[in-house]
């Protein structure tokens, strides 16, 4: 029996798994290959699946939410394998939480009843190198967390230091130096907005080669993306043209001798943009597994979800309402990670927010009502939402 390559894909929160997801469906659909995922998140709304739900309608997503895989939806990721591999794709394709412990899942998809039919083929972790050692020693104290914090790093056979043109050549040496301690045998790339040689990344999965076109390697022609930072497909441009990335001379040299993909886009956006919600009410899922016996995914995260009504701003205050949101997300304590989407007069914007910065693109998504997902340490629910209270009513009156 043919077995089904997987890629599982893992990384802390708001690292660019994401992007990096739709960057490998778009080449998997240049090479013709069918493609099956299965997105886990955190937050019980869904986030990362609508986004490549609305990117890659054709292809088929099984969305795990408000759990982890690895643990409070252990049971769950052996159904979900089952109804994407009845399907028969070519690959399947599984992006973690950001607090996921990816021995877990190993584990889990080593099961006889799954063994027998996939085999794992490519294990990424996405890394952001800005955030890396500050996290670490964030979390310093929760070892727990600390431990599956690298255990995303060695578990991977590709690691991707994503957003390295934020960072100075100190900064990457120290973080380079850092994970190869951690995993001194993966691949190690130098990315921004996770740009890398998809063609490596497939390369050693088994894959039939049904693209006739010759398309060239790197990211596919003609395809666009949603995210506000990935590049579109000019009309008429070439794959050549599409699949160019001109390193950038500064970023070249602060990863002098840190080995860099070459193939990928070293230069960075320099414009961020900023996003905009609305009041709402709040429900709190607690996420916190802890298990003395075994390696566990996270402890004392907490999620926290915001429904938002339709915001009508008038014209000319978007920019103020960008600014009242970001000022919301730099105020609120233990804040990692947050996005979701608002509903405007103007359509649907999707609201990404990690690192501490803020972006926004607009959507096709269609939305009944907006909401937004808050992810962190320690959240002190009532005092957020008594906030984004405020806030919201300062931005609509």
């Amino acid at each position: 029996m043919n077995k089904t390559p997987v890629i599982i894909i893992s990384g802390f929160l708001g690292s660019g798994k994401t992007t990096l997801l739709l960057r490998l469906l778009a080449y998997a659909k240049a090479q013709r290959w069918s493609t099956a995922v299965i997105m886990n998140e955190m937050g019980e709304m869904d986030v990362d699946g609508a986004v490549i739900s609305g990117d890659m309608p054709d292809v088929p997503v099984e969305k795990l939410l408000d759990g982890c895989i690895c643990c409070t939806k252990r049971g769950e990721l052996e159904l979900a394998m089952d109804n994407q591999l009845k399907r028969s794709p070519d690959l399947i394709l599984i992006e973690t939480t950001g607090v996921a412990n990816p021995q877990l899942i190993l584990e889990d998809l080593a099961k006889p009843a799954l063994a027998e039919r996939i085999s794992i083929a490519r294990k990424v972790a996405v890394v952001d190198a800005g955030k890396m050692l500050e996290y670490n020693s964030f979390f310093a104290s929760d070892r727990t967390l600390v431990r599956t914090l690298r255990g995303q790093i060695a578990f991977a056979d590709t690691i991707l230091l994503n957003k390295a043109g934020d960072c100075d050549a100190k900064m990457l040496r120290k973080v380079t130096a850092a994970v190869q301690n951690m995993n001194g045998t993966a691949k190690l790339r130098l990315t921004d907005y996770a740009h890398i040689n998809e063609a490596e990344v497939f390369g050693a999965v088994p894959l039939p080669p049904r693209n006739q076109g010759g398309m060239a390697s790197g990211s596919a022609a003609g395809t666009s993306f949603s995210l506000g930072h990935m590049e579109t497909a000019e009309p008429g441009a070439t794959a050549a043209q599409t699949n160019s990335h001109a390193a950038s001379p500064a970023l070249a040299e602060k990863t002098a001798g840190l080995a860099p993909d070459p193939s990928v886009a070293q230069d960075r956006l320099q414009e961020r943009h900023a996003h905009h919600h609305d009041d709402g009410s709040s429900r709190s899922p607690l996420h916190t597994h802890r298990d003395p016996n075994e390696p566990t995914s996270y402890a004392g995260l907490d999620s926290l979800t915001l429904s938002l009504p339709d915001l009508f701003l008038p014209p000319g205050s978007f920019s103020a309402g960008m600014q009242e949101l970001e000022a919301f997300f730099q105020g609120v304590t233990g804040l990692l990670r947050a996005k979701g989407y608002i509903r405007l007069d103007s359509g649907s914007v999707l609201v990404q927010w990690a690192g501490g910065k803020l972006e926004h693109k607009t959507s096709s998504l269609p939305l009944q009502r907006g909401y937004l997902t808050l992810i962190g340490s320690g959240l002190d629910k009532p005092r957020i939402t008594e906030e984004w209270d405020r806030r919201m009513r300062s931005i609509t009156r």
